[in-house]
């Protein structure tokens, strides 16, 4: 019984060491705003936290929905736009990749900020005031 709950006490640390480093390579990509390398780390954190997501919250993050981008000229680009499916649409066209350098970027970072938000709603990311593993940091 012990050893059970000592592997899944492994596993979960392991689980969140392996998060850590996506959002610390993300971080890194970003300040360099290196496009692809970024892109593809947040493929990356995807697929470790989409095991915790809703079906509707997976949606939302590759872009199953109407917030296709078709044609980037004649759209105001919003956060709603920040999806996988959308960035990587915009990234495989090497003439996008160069001229809409700057939208690419913010649909990144905007992307990025909802993954975040998602994974701390999962509680990915800080644990919960009501975590009792947080006991011992309230006095």
């Amino acid at each position: 019984m012990v050893y059970e709950e000592e592997s899944i006490f492994n596993m979960a640390l392991a689980y969140l060491k392996r998060i850590d480093k996506l959002l610390t390579l993300c971080d890194i990509h970003s300040m360099n705003k290196d496009i692809e390398k970024w892109n593809n780390t947040l493929l990356t954190l995807y697929r470790e936290i989409s095991i915790k997501l809703k079906t509707i919250e997976r949606e939302d993050l590759t872009g199953m929905d109407e917030t296709k981008i078709d044609n980037i000229e004649n759209i105001n680009l919003t956060e709603e736009h920040a999806t996988l499916n959308n960035i990587n649409r915009l990234i495989n066209n090497p003439g996008h990749l160069q001229i809409y350098r700057k939208h690419i970027l913010f649909l990144l970072h905007s992307l990025e900020i909802k993954m975040r938000t998602y994974m701390q709603s999962k509680s990915l990311l800080l644990p919960s005031k009501d975590d009792p593993r947080r006991a011992i940091t309230r006095r």
